[in-house]
């Protein structure tokens, strides 16, 4: 196998329908969601979202970054973005970008909710793999334009489709995290927004 190809199915692999060890539900201390916010307003948080935005930009012209690798997944079905772990920052920063992108879906224009966050544990051939969540889907009957589209289109206005929001770890040690927009091609929805949009907005 290309070593390529390995690494880019290990970032977005098919979905295998392996039994968790342990899966729960994600909480945070109060001392942790304090640590967060203070992030979310700092310059850290302001430099590595920059990074990760540039290292987006480079990816799609088919340049390498000096900061961070981010891959790109694109489907019929479903459109993504893995971002790597670097050693420049630490394991704390990388999980705050991590739940920093579902805050950042939930402040869209467009209404989505956080339908369930869970931590899960799964016994890999030669690792353990441990696997935080946000999954989020729109919401409807809460905003005026979505309403008026209702009326006029009769048909469902899907945003950006349903978003999962994934932080890796193996052997509990940051890996990557990965997003993805999962979209329906289904008569009672809208097309999709631009998935590109959706980067746009959450990294800048």
């Amino acid at each position: 196998m290309d070593f390529f190809d390995d690494i880019f199915k290990k970032l977005f692999p098919k979905r295998s329908k392996t039994i968790p060890l342990i899966k729960e539900n994600l909480k945070r201390s109060e001392k942790y969601k304090y640590e967060f916010q203070t992030w979310v307003l700092s310059n850290d948080a302001m430099y590595w979202f920059a990074r990760v935005y540039e290292s987006y930009h480079l990816k799609r012209q088919g340049q390498p970054s000096p900061d961070i690798e981010v891959h790109l997944f694109a489907s019929p079905a479903s459109n993504g973005v893995a971002i790597t772990y670097t050693n420049a920052m630490s394991s704390k920063q990388f999980r705050f970008i991590f739940d920093k992108l579902k805050e950042s879906i939930l402040q869209l224009d467009y209404p989505y909710k956080l339908y369930t966050s869970d931590r899960a544990h799964y016994e890999r051939t030669n690792y353990i793999e441990t696997i935080e969540k946000h999954y989020l889907k729109p919401v409807y009957g809460t905003n005026k334009e979505v309403e008026k589209k209702l009326k006029t289109d009769k048909q469902l206005p899907q945003f950006y489709g349903n978003i999962l929001i994934e932080y890796i770890q193996v052997d509990g040690e940051p890996s990557f995290i990965r997003l993805l927009a999962n979209i329906y091609s289904d008569r009672l929805f809208l097309d999709a927004l631009p998935f590109e949009e959706l980067l746009e907005k959450i990294l800048k």
